[in-house]
């Protein structure tokens, strides 16, 4: 097991990553994400797309399964998918849900020695 958890983001959710507004990540539960490789206290390693320069460092502090998207509370939410364009925001959520059936959500205190 590695000492880090490596996370792959596109551009605009990194971005907001790295403004401070996005703090949750979601990922479909399976042998990459879940509760053995995700967990309190876990480095995190947040990158826009796969590239090596400006990868945004953080701790997991929070983690929760969830079993439907539509089941993440609402204060989750808000820091997860941290966008004012509804119609993007329910696109996504759509594509998440019919394509997996259950859900690692987690939450990433990015690193102040950024």
């Amino acid at each position: 097991m590695t000492d880090r958890l490596f996370v792959p983001l596109n551009k605009a959710w990194y971005n907001l990553f790295a403004a401070g507004k996005k703090k949750w990540e979601i990922r479909a539960y399976g042998p990459r994400f879940n509760e053995k490789t995700v967990e309190v206290g876990k480095k995190v390693e947040l990158r826009n797309g796969y590239q090596k320069k400006g990868a945004l460092w953080g701790t997991i502090t929070e983690v929760r399964i969830i079993d439907s998207i539509y089941r993440i509370p609402e204060e989750v939410t808000k820091e997860l998918f941290p966008i004012s364009n509804f119609d993007l925001l329910w696109s996504e959520i759509y594509k998440y849900e019919d394509k997996y059936n259950k859900f690692i959500v987690f939450k990433v205190a990015i690193d102040d020695s950024r």
